[in-house]
Order: structure tokens, then sequence, then C-alpha cells
């Protein structure tokens, strides 16, 4: 037996518009780097609405996909931040 919010998880509900756009942000981010760091505010955001029980469950691991490539584009913005600086 399933908790109602997997039930409607394996239902087919959809994640809000919120988690969709996180991972589209987090995508751009590899075309540019402040598309990415959107994705990661807007994936935070996404997973604290779903935890406050406001958004649905289903977009939880966009949620989560889109915060941890956030943090990949911010990783490497100051990799290569911290590269120019010891090179100049």
């Amino acid at each position: 037996m399933l908790c109602l919010r997997c039930h409607k998880v394996a239902l087919g509900e959809k994640p809000s518009r919120r988690a969709t756009l996180a991972v589209v942000f987090a995508t751009l981010g590899f075309c540019g780097f402040v598309p990415g760091l959107v994705g990661l505010v807007l994936g935070y955001q996404e997973l604290a609405a779903i935890r406050a029980g406001t958004s649905p469950g289903s977009g939880e691991g966009w949620a989560v996909l889109a915060r941890n490539v956030g943090w990949f584009h911010l990783a490497v913005l100051v990799v290569i931040g911290v590269g120019l600086m010891l090179q100049g």
C-alpha cells in the first residue's frame, strides 16, 4: 500500500511548472552559467514547496536534478574565476 503522495506520483501526477523551468534553466546553463544558477535557485524553491505540500511531489526528482546541475555550474564558474585570477 502506498502513501497518498506516492500514490499520486505512481498515477502520473505532473510536476509543477517551476520544476520544469528549473530543469530547463539548469540545462541552459551549459550554454552560459547564469541560467544554471537560476536553475539552482528554482530547484531549491521547488524542493521547499514540495516539502511544504504546496507543490506536487512528482517534481522532486526534477528539482533535485536542477539543484545538482546548478551546483555543478557554480563550481565550474568558481574554478574558472580562480584560474583567471591566478593567471592575471
